[in-house]
């Protein structure tokens, strides 16, 4: 159903650093949520222990194979051997050189000389080589037995579920699991079997170990996650020889040859599902909308008797009427669970400029009214770490209050000498209907198909506002951008660097994603790439593609503790990982921590974003809100 959408910005944006951030604002209260640990000093540091990087300049986090360390502790004892035999059979030749010295002879005592220093520094080698094999065997045991603790924990829970091992994934949780465990036995001092019994007690969702975690705190073992399983399934590749023919092969791009996982062609899937359910919905309220106007009085009651109907056997034959009928088999029969999260055709699309004349009337909380978690602070300057970066998207989630948050939010900071540069945030999915805002499912969808070649004034509504609050920022063609973003706001800044118009317009230095499916990216060399991503958080590996690793390019991975981990629900769901004051607490951690990539790509902040001394930054905020075709689906 293609529809011309009227598009109109009323307003400009202004300047709202005062009134964000001003003395006016009050003074920031603490963080207080039901899943938020009490202890958020160990929540940090949790995640500064847990970090494990690829890409980057980082060469990765130590990863341990008992197979490997077998193999070399077999080598060690070959070469130890070796050394044995040399010494073994030198020994005659030895005994005779120094026979032969007593003629006298200067050469054949210099000879002897020599053999025995020789020897002297064989013997040496083969007592460093017996040494680091006795380590090597120790290390070897020492990990065969955590590996057999942890996998008597859970294998039975493990091994049974359909494809823990189809990639590196579950292998990747598996590992995380043994070095946590050798961790928090080692925290928890604990030495024999008693202890062993006493703090170490198997649930549904994980092994708990009291006293394992930073300072004190109980730690939660996952093993292999719903997160690792569902990336597992998801990036299993589908044979182009069966899938070529497809329109979800031609919107993907496939060319002869190409494979997509099953986590790409589900996303078109369900793109088309979702925009066809609300496309046919548009079309029959149109067509009722015409029926009650020629039925006039008559129509509520003939509405109500179709709808009655057609439930009821013997008169399913009336659903098309009320379902759609365009729909096929297979989305008429998932149309009831999907119809809620339909993504409908927008007739209108109002962009206003946030100012301190209209905060108020648009929600704008003050300082007063957005808290954060103890250890987490942003004071208003554009942020230069990542954990300041999290710290400011888990703020901009909190400026709008009382209605659906659907700002984007771009700061300019300013040096002494002049120089600007520009900080874009963009938060992630308030409703998981197609809303009135643009952080909604139908956002996702937009985002999800932006490509490198759309034009600026084609792109997802969110990343059409950033472009106007950086014109209204004073933005000119060169200047420096960082962009950041929480899960769709993380597509929405990926969408941007890679954006070909705007990368030749600006120059955007580094991008830093929490919980975003970016894997099918693609950036400049000259763009510094950072996705932070929580272990247990399900929504990263929803593209079914993996992060590209490269030298401008890294994914970290932590551990950052929340209480909701501590209950079934809340273990299944992945949703406590996926909260942005979660992310906030772990990029402080991740930010306490001396990885090069980490330290690298706070680098590239620093570079591009002014701080410090004589710094001055200002904000500009837009909200875009929609008007659809059909409003509300239910009234029909």
């Amino acid at each position: 159903m293609n529809r011309e959408v009227e598009r109109e910005i009323t307003g400009r944006a202004e300047n709202l650093q005062a009134t964000l951030f001003g003395a006016e604002s009050g003074g920031r209260p603490v963080l207080e949520h039901p899943n938020l640990p009490e202890n958020t000093r160990a929540a940090i540091a949790s995640a500064t222990e847990s970090i494990r990087v690829s890409g980057g300049t980082a060469p990765g986090a130590l990863e341990v194979s008992t197979e490997a360390i077998a193999v070399a502790a077999g080598v060690l004892a070959r070469v130890n051997e070796r050394v044995g035999d040399v010494l073994l059979g030198t020994t005659v030749a030895d005994m005779e050189v120094a026979a032969w010295t007593m003629t006298g002879h200067p050469l054949l005592g210099a000879a002897a000389a020599s053999a025995a220093h020789s020897k002297a520094a064989l013997v040496a080698t083969q007592a460093r080589v017996t040494l680091t094999h006795l380590r090597v065997a120790s290390a070897q045991h020492h990990y065969e037995m955590v590996e057999a603790s942890v996998g008597s924990l859970f294998g039975p829970g493990i091994l049974i579920m359909p494809g823990w091992n189809l990639t590196g994934s579950a292998t990747r949780g598996m590992r995380t699991a043994l070095d946590e465990f050798t961790t928090a036995v080692k925290r928890a001092d604990i030495t024999t079997p008693a202890q062993f019994a006493t703090k170490v007690r198997v649930t549904s969702f994980g092994v708990v170990v009291a006293g394992g975690g930073p300072e004190g705190t109980n730690v939660v073992i996952r093993g292999v996650g719903l997160d690792d399983m569902l990336d597992s399934g998801l990036r299993i590749p589908l044979p182009s020889a069966l899938m070529s023919r497809s329109q979800a092969y031609r919107e993907l791009g496939g060319q002869p040859g190409d494979e997509f996982t099953l986590g790409q062609y589900a996303r078109v899937w369900a793109d088309g599902l979702l925009t066809g359910i609300g496309e046919t919905e548009a079309q029959l309220g149109a067509e009722e909308a015409r029926l009650q106007s020629e039925l006039g009085a008559s129509w509520p009651v003939v509405r109500t008797a179709v709808n009655g109907l057609s439930g009821t056997p013997g008169f399913t034959w009336l659903a098309p009427y009320t379902t759609g009928r365009n729909l096929s088999p297979a989305e008429r029969l998932l149309y009831p669970y999907v119809r809620a999260h339909a993504v409908r055709p927008k007739a209108r699309e109002t962009m206003t400029g946030m100012a301190p004349g209209n905060a108020s009337a648009h929600g704008i909380a003050p300082l007063a009214r957005r808290p954060l978690p103890t250890g987490v602070e942003f004071d208003g300057a554009a942020p230069v770490t990542v954990g300041g970066t999290a710290a400011a998207l888990k703020d901009a989630k909190n400026v709008v209050q009382g209605r659906e948050n659907s700002t984007v939010l771009v700061q300019k900071t300013t040096d002494r000498s002049g120089r600007a540069a520009f900080s874009v945030v963009l938060t992630g999915t308030e409703v998981w209907h197609d809303g009135r805002g643009v952080h909604d499912i139908a956002g996702i969808v937009a985002a999800m198909k932006a490509q490198p070649h759309d034009a600026l004034g084609d792109l997802p509504p969110a990343q059409r506002a950033v472009n106007e609050a950086l014109k209204d920022a004073g933005i000119q063609p060169g200047d420096s951008v960082v962009l950041s973003g929480h899960s769709l706001g993380g597509i929405d800044a990926a969408g941007l660097a890679m954006n070909r118009e705007f990368q030749q317009l600006y120059s955007v230095a580094a991008l830093t994603t929490f919980g975003a499916p970016v894997g099918g990216f693609e950036f400049s060399q000259e763009t510094s790439v950072m996705a932070v991503e929580h272990n247990d958080d399900m929504v990263p590996p929803l593209d079914g593609i993996k992060n590209p690793d490269g030298e401008n390019r890294s994914t970290v991975r932590v551990d950052t503790q929340y209480n909701d981990q501590f209950s079934a629900a809340g273990s299944l769901s992945g949703v406590g990982a996926h909260d942005m004051y979660v992310y906030a607490l772990g990029a402080q951690g991740i930010s306490n921590s001396t990885e090069p990539a980490v330290m690298n790509h706070e680098r590239a902040l620093g570079a591009a974003i002014a701080s410090g001394a004589g710094a001055r930054t200002e904000t500009y905020m837009y909200e875009v809100m929609e008007d659809h075709v059909v409003h509300n689906p239910e009234d029909r």
